[in-house]
């Protein structure tokens, strides 16, 4: 089963939207694979801290999403860690308007990045070369604003091969950042 399959960006959007959350659901994924990387795994508490912000637990919606995210946390965390590169990014259906999924992708990257940062790993930390160039090239994929011709098919291929970069891009990420991780030691604090 793969994780576009088992998480709905949407429902997690309108949850965490609901809850007030300091992010979406792009980025929020984006922050936990981050995480993940630099640091093997995640304490879920600060993770949804940095989410729904500090304090914001005791509503249903809240509640509603800690649900939607704790699930998330675990089958990130086993795709991350799967032979079979089964890791796919939170994002928009492929039906929903391009610039919508760029923008998603965009904050999807953010977070991945803010999620490395937290784990400790920062563009001058001295970490693996092709680790320095994905934070770079994901820095400029975050970057907002870019033109587009919605009419033009070569821009869907692009995209496509964007969310491919950066989806190969996380497991290179996580596996040259922990390369002593083996797969099924993760375990939620």
């Amino acid at each position: 089963m793969n994780e576009r399959a088992a998480y709905d960006y949407a429902e997690l959007e309108d949850a965490l939207q609901s809850a007030d959350a300091e992010c979406g659901a792009a980025e929020s994924h984006g922050l936990l694979c981050g995480v993940c990387s630099a640091a093997g795994q995640a304490d879920t508490a600060p993770w949804l801290e940095h989410i729904l912000g500090e304090g914001n637990t005791l509503s249903a919606a809240a509640q509603a999403s800690e649900e939607l995210l704790q699930a998330l946390y675990a089958g990130t965390l086993m795709h991350l860690n799967d032979s079979d590169l089964g890791l796919e990014l939170l994002l928009p259906e492929d039906d929903a308007p391009l610039a919508l999924r760029s923008q998603a992708l965009g904050q999807w990257c953010q977070g991945f990045l803010y999620g490395l940062a937290l784990g400790g790993v920062t563009e001058d930390g001295g970490q693996p070369a092709n680790v320095a160039e994905i934070m770079h090239d994901f820095s400029e994929i975050a970057r907002p604003g870019f033109e587009y011709d919605p009419d033009d098919e070569t821009e869907e291929a692009a995209y496509m091969e964007i969310v491919e970069y950066v989806r190969m891009s996380v497991l290179l990420c996580h596996e040259e950042l922990r390369p002593s991780h083996a797969p099924g030691t993760e375990r939620l604090h």
